[in-house]
């Protein structure tokens, strides 16, 4: 195709989408480009979220400066009204951190599912597994092994984003998951971006791998497929 791939076209998106983001490191950001450029190609896209979001991190800004989510059955509704459009959809939070391992209640994600986005930031390269870098970081060294305080490293992170607690978790059977590592533009190397990449395709069940940069003109970097 002419010119930079859009980030809908790299994730392959389709009318009729049922998009699931989850991790940290740029959900929303990620979530209202994929909204805008579904539209600009002609189509409908319907933003929501099954948790609770900052209302900053919205154009409303709310009084209470949360979002509340829509529960599974709202959701079952509104495809069926839209059942052509794209519906993306914020299934977790995590306190503005790059990084971040599911708990129990998370994340929520519909069973009309198409495609699940984990995310992480890619500032999270080499910063400590604690609470100031890391939402719920006694999660993360739980999955991947790590000791609290380590040094995040390319394994911890394809760890936990592999992990079917992690990453992968409640992910519907049939959709496919696609990874993506978000703020790469922010690294001096790539290289920690790339290895987490190469590690994370071990894993079948991870369909493609973006680094990816969303906030700019070109968002999609690079693509890593089998």
């Amino acid at each position: 195709m002419n010119g930079p791939l859009s980030l809908a076209d790299a994730l392959g998106v389709k009318p009729g989408e049922v998009v699931a983001l989850v991790g940290g490191g740029g959900k929303s950001t990620a979530m209202f480009r994929l909204a805008r450029e579904v539209a600009e190609a002609g189509g409908c896209a319907i933003t929501t979220t099954t948790t609770h979001i900052f209302g900053a991190q919205t154009a409303l800004e709310p009084a209470t400066n949360r979002a509340g989510g829509v529960s599974l059955d709202v959701f079952s509704a509104l495809r069926a009204w839209f059942p052509d459009a794209c519906v993306l959809n914020e299934a977790d939070g995590s306190r503005t951190r790059p990084f971040k391992a599911p708990a129990g209640h998370e994340p929520v994600i519909p069973r009309e599912t198409t495609l699940v986005i984990p995310m992480v930031g890619a500032d999270i390269f080499g910063k400590p597994l604690d609470e100031d870098h890391v939402h719920r970081p006694a999660l993360v060294a739980a999955l991947s092994g790590a000791p609290l305080r380590a040094p995040i490293t390319p394994d911890i992170v394809a760890r936990v984003l592999a992990h079917p607690e992690g990453g992968r978790k409640g992910v519907p059977p049939g959709a496919r998951v696609v990874v993506l590592i978000n703020k790469v533009e922010r690294l001096p190397d790539r290289a920690p971006a790339r290895e987490t990449a190469e590690r994370l395709l071990r894993e079948p069940a991870i369909h493609s791998v973006l680094l990816t940069s969303v906030r700019e003109d070109k968002p999609v970097l690079e693509v890593y497929t089998r």
